[in-house]
């Protein structure tokens, strides 16, 4: 008899994106609790990080630090995350979760995305998309600086509210 895959969710939004496209943190623990079902998966926990980038280093995510320690007490044989970019944007904190999930025999999948790290190609195919994920989150980030430098060159308010007399 097969052994019944114990699987954790783990969900993420940073602030701006929980106002865009379904990624509200309730709405990826429902697909996710529906794959896990429909697949006869056991679910042990559910990790959430809410209102953190998943470009900052993984130090500032609780959740997922916390569902990484349970990963290290062998709870855990499978991860469900929506997409990739609900797990990871930052390529180093990738490569040092993936040794702890390899140590572990603990394995993750995205339901959104075909992503299959159990071969070669399958990790060069998500070392390239991380690689994308993680260029757009910069090239993000020095858009918005250009704006607020800009800003406040003029002297316009960037942040809070103008007080008015």
């Amino acid at each position: 008899m097969s052994k019944i895959p114990r699987c954790a969710i783990y969900i993420r939004v940073s602030t701006e994106e929980q106002h865009l496209n379904g990624l509200s943190l309730p709405a990826q623990k429902k697909a996710l609790t529906e794959f896990a079902e429909k697949n006869n998966y056991t679910i042990v926990g559910c990790y959430a990080d809410e209102g953190i980038s998943a470009r900052k280093p993984m130090k500032h995510r609780r959740g997922l630090l916390l569902l990484l320690e349970d990963v290290k007490r062998d709870k855990i044989d499978m991860i469900l995350v929506t997409k990739l970019d609900r797990w990871f944007r930052n390529i180093k904190d990738y490569n040092i979760t993936e040794e702890i999930l390899q140590a572990h025999n603990c394995h993750w999948k995205t339901i959104y995305e075909n992503y299959d790290s159990s071969t070669a190609n399958g990790q060069m195919v998500i070392n390239i998309m991380l690689s994308v994920n993680q260029a757009e989150c910069d090239r993000t980030s020095e858009r918005i600086k250009a704006v607020l430098d800009y800003k406040r060159s003029i002297g316009e308010v960037t942040s809070g509210r103008c007080a008015c007399y």
